[in-house]
């Protein structure tokens, strides 16, 4: 067998909220993830890959040998999804190698990356990101280690600092917004399209600010009931929803609907059938956006999206200073360790070479000494094989350990010896 010295590295390539505006953000998204997996997975270089996508950032993290290569390719790839953004897009781009990548995930599951620090809802994004990787089958033994340790630091640095404690969420900083807009929601009418994970938050922290009840509605219609059930408000058909919105003060947009529900048009017709003399706020905080943007030029339609959230988003990072100075230190500490984790996986494949070769060698070996001592009973061969099976691990866990051992101290030159000798040793006579 031909043992490779290949060490696999961990990269990330990145656009986010610090770096782009929705508008950006939203011309590079990926409509068809596990497509974009399979993409990813294809380029030569690239043995795992996952794709995290949210309404602030697209992120995508890969396992490679050679580094600067692959992050060339994945960082060409995403640009390239912006077609005549690209050139903007690829400004924008961030990239991360090995413990700058590890230490980047988990200041993302641990809340510290959010537009609204703390916020909880992202290790749901980040699982489901897990999911649908291992779905597409574009994982491997590194990026899963990798993310189960994240989910776990994730949740442990927010049960040690409680950077979540109070902390808003996308939905609740968009009520705040409206808050802010209206002094007060207390009779308001309000409609929310979209009874997901975001707009269940939204729903909630508005019944907690308006006394009317709020209108709900959501192309599955038995979960705007249950919604609206569960905060005394009411239920709309979605493809009704314009006899609310006509005269709503606010309407909050949360949908995945790949396309515009709100354009130009369609506001404009509304506005001239409006009896609320008020202006209609229409706050945007789908990924892709919901609402067209043309809507704000509509007399008495105020639009407002992800990019605006940004002041409460910073008042919330304000009020948190001291939590996200106690949780870098703990991530930290967490680094030292799941750096370790990820150089000692990277020389997987030699130590499974290795040990799958000698195990054959073993085999074969064992089959010709039975057939050279002649009969033997069923207990005897299993002491035999038992007795060559343990002389062989007792050899090679020291080899295995040594291994583990360089690729933790980047010796290469170690792992490189250990392969030239194996390559010797491990050929058939």
């Amino acid at each position: 067998m031909q043992f490779s010295a290949k060490v696999d590295h961990v990269l990330n390539v990145r656009i986010t909220h610090k770096t782009a505006r929705v508008m950006l953000m939203e011309s590079a998204a990926f409509k068809e993830k596990k497509q974009a997996l399979a993409e990813l997975k294809a380029i030569e270089g690239i043995e795992e890959c996952l794709l995290l996508q949210t309404c602030n950032r697209i992120e995508i993290y890969l396992t490679a040998e050679e580094t600067q290569k692959a992050l060339a390719s994945a960082k060409e790839y995403l640009a390239n999804r912006a077609g005549e953004h690209a050139e903007e897009v690829s400004r924008a781009i961030e990239t991360a190698t090995d413990k700058d990548a590890l230490n980047h995930l988990l200041r993302v599951t641990s809340g510290m990356e959010s537009m609204v620090i703390g916020e909880d809802q992202i290790l749901n994004q980040v699982w489901d990101a897990y999911i649908e990787a291992d779905n597409a089958k574009t994982l491997g033994p590194i990026l899963k280690h990798l993310f189960n340790r994240a989910m776990t630091i994730g949740r442990h640095v927010r049960n040690e600092t409680g950077i979540n404690k109070g902390a808003v969420s996308i939905g609740s900083a968009a009520v705040e917004l409206a808050v802010t807009l209206l002094e007060n929601l207390e009779d308001k009418k309000i409609l929310v399209m979209g009874a997901g994970e975001i707009g269940t938050l939204v729903s909630k922290a508005l019944a907690r600010r308006c006394l009317s009840p709020i209108f709900i509605a959501n192309r599955t219609y038995d979960r705007a009931v249950k919604l609206a059930s569960d905060l005394k408000g009411e239920a709309v058909h979605f493809d009704k929803f314009n006899a609310v919105m006509v005269n709503a003060d606010v309407v909050i947009c949360s949908t995945s609907a790949p396309h515009y529900l709100l354009t130009k048009e369609i506001i404009t017709r509304l506005m001239l059938q409006r009896k609320n003399p008020s202006p209609m706020i229409i706050i945007d905080i789908s990924n892709p956006r919901n609402v067209e943007k043309t809507v704000n030029e509509v007399s008495g339609a105020k639009l407002y999206n992800l990019d605006d959230l940004k002041s409460i988003a910073d008042k919330n990072k304000a009020q948190r200073e001291r939590a996200i100075e106690h949780a870098q230190d703990l991530l930290n500490e967490e680094l030292i360790s799941l750096e370790d984790d990820m150089k000692s996986l990277s020389v997987r494949l030699i130590i499974s070479e290795i040990l799958s070769e000698t195990e054959e060698i073993r085999k074969r070996e064992l089959l010709t000494a039975l057939n050279k001592m002649g009969n033997l009973d069923e207990h005897q061969k299993q002491v035999l094989n038992d007795l060559t099976s343990i002389l062989l691990k007792q050899t090679f866990i020291p080899i295995v350990e040594n291994l583990r051992l360089a690729a933790k101290n980047d010796d290469t030159k170690s792992i490189e010896v250990a392969v030239k000798l194996f390559e010797k040793t491990g050929k058939k006579q």
